[in-house]
């Protein structure tokens, strides 16, 4: 069968595909590609939607497949869904292949849908700019993009605060005074993004500001601000974490769970190994598993011998 005769099979299903029927589609050499190419306009736009969503979906679930060459080339779609479809199927690939195509759609794609994926795609490559995994002149364009997004008043929100968001890595005097500028809005969905930043700089400098959120009213703001302590890592935090593990919404208890872990000391060991006996099996679980990684890094031969080939 050819890829064309392949391709509209999958157009023509009623029913969502399963895995090894697109499996076809996965790391198609250029040939195949650029079948893809020519046949992949004369699909009509909900048909091409739909596609792109079933290919999201199975490379969510299964890393084994690789549709990466299909989403890259659907970055310049005619259709605005397709694209902001494409930009989250690349989520996890990080060749600086694709930070050209994702700089140019953060800057002038006409939807603030692809915008603002673009600007959350671009969070990866901040963080491998400064982990020196990128090179510098393209770390340097990403930040000054990312920046005169969030500065600039007529952009879109959505785009402004996701952008605040992949800028955070960079921890500079200028990203710490968007963060507080981002804090003080009235803005609830700006105000969330800020403290996700804080985290995302990894400077204990933003630790009172953090502590001070995990009281909030807001769940979503106490699961943000649990996150936000996670990455910052400072002991100082656990004793404000540990109320967390009894808080009315669930995922603030298990991000609570994971941050204790992350951050570890004998006091966060103590609280997990309460939460060993929690009468949430979601919660003990987390805490099993957290309790285990820490056992792992105390001594690094125990997971070889643990699991040793019997």
């Amino acid at each position: 069968m050819t890829i064309e005769s392949y391709l509209q099979e999958l157009v023509q299903l009623n029913t969502t595909p399963k895995h090894a029927q697109l499996i076809n589609l996965s790391g198609m050499d250029n040939e195949e590609l650029e079948a893809f190419t020519r046949w992949w306009p004369s699909v009509p736009p909900e048909r091409r939607r739909l596609m792109m969503e079933w290919l999201v979906a199975v490379t969510e679930d299964n890393v084994d497949l690789d549709f990466n060459a299909i989403f890259k080339q659907c970055l310049e779609d005619p259709d605005a869904q397709v694209r902001a479809q494409a930009v989250e199927g690349l989520w996890e690939y990080d060749d600086r292949s694709i930070v050209g195509p994702l700089t140019r759609l953060l800057r002038s794609d006409p939807d603030e849908r692809v915008r603002a994926s673009a600007a959350m795609a671009l969070g990866k490559f901040s963080i491998m700019a400064e982990t020196g995994k990128l090179l510098p002149r393209d770390g340097e364009h990403i930040r000054e993009l990312l920046l005169e997004v969030v500065d600039n008043p007529r952009e879109n929100i959505e785009v402004r605060r996701r952008s605040l968001e992949s800028a955070a890595c960079y921890n500079t005097p200028r990203v710490n005074e968007l963060i507080r500028w981002a804090y003080s809005s009235t803005d609830p969905k700006l105000r969330l993004s800020s403290v996700y930043a804080m985290g995302r700089t990894c400077d204990p400098s933003w630790l009172a500001t953090l502590v001070t959120e995990t009281k909030s009213q807001d769940p979503a703001m106490r699961y943000e601000a649990t996150n936000a302590l996670t990455e910052i890592g400072d002991e100082e935090a656990v004793p404000y974490l540990i109320p967390l593990l009894q808080d009315e919404d669930s995922q603030v208890q298990l991000a609570a769970v994971h941050s204790l872990g992350a951050i570890s000391g004998p006091l966060a060991e103590r609280a997990l190994k309460r939460c060993l006996k929690h009468q949430d099996e979601a919660i003990q679980d987390a805490a099993r598993e957290a309790l285990e990684q820490l056992d792992t890094e105390e001594d690094p031969l125990a997971y070889k011998f643990l699991h040793r080939p019997t």
